[in-house]
């Protein structure tokens, strides 16, 4: 049987939100002609607590 890789949610450390986002540089690529994830950065920001927050994962529960 296949190994199956466990599922994550990000979260907002304070309330447990998955509203959240990370500050990341976008570069363009012109081979692609799109946006390419560049780099990702510490700063994390819940939008329902509306301020900088820690993110943590979480496990998802098999389905």
């Amino acid at each position: 049987m296949p190994e199956t890789s466990k599922r994550i949610a990000i979260v907002c450390g304070t309330c447990g939100s998955d509203e959240v986002s990370r500050d990341a540089w976008a570069n363009w690529d012109t081979r692609k002609q799109d946006w390419v994830l560049g780099a990702v950065f510490d700063y994390g920001h819940c939008h329902r607590c509306d301020g900088e927050t820690r993110l943590i994962e979480v496990e998802l529960a098999s389905s």
